[in-house]
């Protein structure tokens, strides 16, 4: 038997809905953050550029940061804990010192260029604004991945809700920002938003800071500054999973700065139109996809240190059944709902009636990805906890080749707009689901992926058949002609009344998931019934 503090399904899903609980207060507040940036500027081609920079500015925080260091750092982290605690905070501190000496060596490499770029360059005034915003940008690169690592160790301690939470920070200071600014030219305003951009990251950063003392203080380790202090062992250690990883996360970032190359040639307000569609998609990703992923790893690779593979499959089952139940009915609510809610979330201010419909091609487009990036997360989990790093590596080259290839043929050959790009983006992403399904062990598929044939079968046909009832319901009983509109790509009109806005979205919504409930219960889903229930605390786990 199990108890509460061993790894389970149990504990699982309790790490999941800490994960949840604080990333849901993040992603509302990032979700305000969007709104105020759409109703102080609307989609104007300098919002485009800023956001262009922002990106910029922190592809290193997904290389160095976040994706690759989480998977590189948990599974020797987890290691150096099986010999000894005081091991692997040693091992922790080491790398912290580590990374602070070369994020502030690499920033002042990317200024010193981005400096020579602007005073020698010969470039165009679109492109040296953009550049001069990523300059500014640059300096929250060290405070956010710092972030990165910190969140990755509180993790592995099992504290999920400060890492959510954090970000709400960075939100709050840019909603703020951006409502004092509205009344200030768009070129200007983007200015001094680039520097509330480093002051979010850097409140972000200090957060976690507390949390991490309190285990330092609790726990079996005498904290010494010297530690600190960069060793090349540990960073030498670390090298080759970071590297593989890094390859990997680079590829994916790579695949995100493409898109928004393309859907600046396509359209020079085409970045916006695409960074408001992938944040209302990423809202469920981000919520159930990362939670259950990040939540995932370290039981994971304990498992395997421990030799339980029973355990380690049946925690794979239990996630991809729980995204499952969650992915596909939310993957046709966003086909059904992208226009009510883009319409009520950012239709005021400047945000304009062409910039609504062409974010709800976007969100169409990315709709359709929604299921397979969930489910690479989780795969993905499993060949870090056993440390090959190798197959996710090709899967994401695989798909970075395909999405640059259909994104040529689309908007270069085809002329298509910023849709296309989103399209392009979630083809790619099934390729990289198969090529992973592919890879897996064989006894990942007799005890995990075999067992929910049926019960995928079923939610798939209890989704379809509420999105087929709200469509007929929508049109004939509701009003709403706007999804047939788009079908037929004539730009309809937009209500920009906030009592019909909320009509047509709660309506709608409402509608949907009661069909979905009355349609699970009819084709016997219970897994939908019992999605948010967590698994008995006492189930048995062999070892075998």
């Amino acid at each position: 038997m199990n108890s509460k503090n061993s790894d389970s399904p149990y504990t699982l899903f309790r790490s999941a809905k800490h994960f949840f609980s604080g990333t849901l207060l993040s992603r509302i507040s990032g979700m305000g953050r969007d709104i105020a940036m759409t109703f102080a500027f609307g989609t104007s081609p300098a919002v485009a550029a800023f956001l262009l920079a922002f990106r910029f500015a922190h592809l290193c925080r997904r290389l160095f940061g976040e994706g690759a260091l989480h998977t590189a750092f948990i599974p020797l982290f987890e290691d150096s804990r099986a010999r000894s605690t005081p091991e692997a905070y040693t091992f922790f501190l080491h790398l912290k010192g580590g990374l602070s000496l070369f994020l502030l060596v690499l920033l002042f490499a990317i200024m010193g260029s981005l400096g020579m770029i602007l005073t020698f360059g010969s470039l165009s005034p679109a492109n040296r604004e953009i550049i001069w915003l990523t300059l500014l940008m640059m300096p929250s690169l060290f405070f956010i991945c710092l972030f990165g690592l910190n969140s990755a160790f509180l993790n592995c301690e099992k504290h999920f809700f400060i890492p959510g939470i954090a970000p709400v920070t960075f939100n709050l200071i840019s909603i703020v920002s951006a409502l004092l600014l509205r009344n200030y030219l768009p070129e200007q305003a983007m200015v001094w938003l680039s520097f509330t951009v480093i002051l979010g990251c850097a409140c972000q950063w200090l957060i976690t800071i507390p949390p991490i003392y309190a285990l330092f203080e609790r726990g079996p380790f005498c904290f010494s500054w010297k530690l600190l202090l960069p060793n090349f062992a540990v960073l030498k250690r670390l090298g080759k999973p970071l590297l593989f990883g890094m390859l990997g996360v680079a590829a994916s970032q790579i695949n995100n700065t493409i898109d928004v190359l393309f859907a600046r040639y396509a359209h020079e307000e085409g970045p916006a139109y695409l960074w408001y569609a992938i944040r209302l998609q990423q809202l469920p990703l981000a919520l159930f996809g990362i939670s259950l992923s990040g939540a995932l790893l370290p039981p994971l690779t304990r498992a395997i240190k421990e030799n339980q593979p029973h355990l380690f499959f049946q925690l794979l089952r239990f996630s991809l059944e729980k995204a499952l139940v969650l992915m596909i009915p939310l993957s046709f609510a966003l086909l059904l709902l992208a226009t009510c809610s883009i319409n009520f979330i950012y239709g005021r201010g400047q945000f304009s009636n062409h910039s609504t419909y062409q974010t709800t091609l976007c969100l169409w487009g990315y709709g359709l990805g929604l299921l397979p990036m969930a489910l690479v997360l989780i795969l993905a989990a499993v060949f870090y906890a056993q440390k090959n790093y190798r197959i996710p590596l090709i899967a994401s080259m695989l798909a970075l080749g395909l999405n640059g290839f259909l994104n040529t043929i689309l908007v270069g050959v085809w002329n298509g707009g910023a849709a296309s790009v989103a399209l392009a983006t979630s083809v790619s992403a099934w390729v990289n689901l198969f090529y992973l399904l592919f890879a897996l062990p064989k006894r990942a598929f007799s005890e995990s992926l075999f067992p929910l044939l049926r019960p995928l079968g079923k939610i798939t046909l209890s989704a379809f058949l509420a999105f087929s009832g709200a469509w007929v319901i929508t049109h004939f009983l509701i009003g709403d002609t706007s999804l047939q509109a788009l079908l037929t790509q004539t730009p309809p009109h937009f209500s920009r009344e906030f009592s019909r806005q909320c009509f047509y979205f709660f309506s709608e919504t409402l509608v949907f998931f009661l069909l979905l409930g009355m349609a699970s219960w009819a084709c016997r889903v219970h897994e939908v019934k019992s999605f948010f229930k967590a698994p008995p605390v006492s189930l048995s786990i062999n070892s075998s």
